[in-house]
């Protein structure tokens, strides 16, 4: 397991504290999922990421750790030129575009890709944003609320009535991507959403090994431990006691202040 922890500080004004671990599970050979932090040196603003990678042999790992170092540079070289949704797409299609290049001059790494998850704020103002199956929660007085609609094959067929949920929960295809960064197939196009954060809420972001094995109900406990950190490593804790059948990755986004 690795750990990262970031802190947004405006003495008297505006706190948010960052935490997330991030493992490879029990069952798989080597981890694919990445985490990154990140918060500007003045403070202007901050930023969570998670990636699950996919791909052959070790391709997934690149991809995952090639989104986050691509979709991080981008932000810092490139924060005032735009609005943060023109600068969450600008850099999620760099990233696609980065992946697919270093795949074409690999073969051994065709076909790599992963999905994303991220939040960018500017103090109480958060952007959220996602490609793919991982997921962001929000965690607050009126429990928990899941921001993302997962870009997969069966999610569709459930928003078009052609499943229910029930059905979609248990399709043997539930984790086949309709939308992911790479891949060789250009469909890196997030949904963005904008909400302001308050207060004692929590962002919970994560990839699928936590939100296929660990109920909602659960993550809303453990997302509120006292401590961001802890509160991190026990959703990994928990997804490992179910089982950790897939790479986990957990992030905590509090707002303190």
């Amino acid at each position: 397991m690795y750990k990262l922890f970031k802190r947004s500080h405006v003495p008297g004004i505006f706190e948010v504290q960052m935490a997330g671990a991030c493992d490879p599970g029990r069952t798989r050979a080597h981890n694919e999922d990445a985490i990154g932090l990140e918060v500007a040196p003045d403070g202007a603003w901050y930023l969570a990421v998670v990636c699950d990678g996919m791909g052959g042999h070790n391709a997934g790992e690149v991809a995952s750790a090639l989104a986050i170092t691509t979709i991080t540079e981008h932000l810092r070289e490139h924060y005032d030129e735009a609005d943060a949704p023109t600068l969450i797409t600008q850099a999620i299609d760099l990233a696609n575009r980065r992946i697919d290049e270093l795949a074409e001059t690999s073969p051994e790494a065709q076909g790599m890709g992963c999905t994303m998850a991220m939040i960018l704020g500017e103090r109480e103002h958060v952007w959220v944003a996602h490609v793919g199956d991982s997921r962001v929660y929000r965690i607050g007085p009126k429990g928990i609320h899941q921001l993302t609609v997962d870009h997969t094959m069966v999610q569709e067929m459930v928003q078009n009535g052609i499943l229910t949920p029930e059905q979609g929960a248990v399709h043997p295809y539930r984790g086949r991507l309709s939308r992911c960064i790479g891949h060789g197939k250009n469909r890196a196009i997030p949904d963005i959403r904008h909400l302001d954060l308050e207060p004692g809420e929590n962002l919970f972001l994560c990839s699928d090994g936590v939100s296929d094995v660990v109920p909602p109900e659960e993550i809303d406990v453990l997302a509120r431990h006292p401590d961001t950190r802890a509160a991190a490593r026990r959703l990994v804790d928990a997804a490992n006691k179910a089982g950790g059948p897939d790479n986990i990755s957990a992030i905590v986004v509090r707002r303190v202040t």
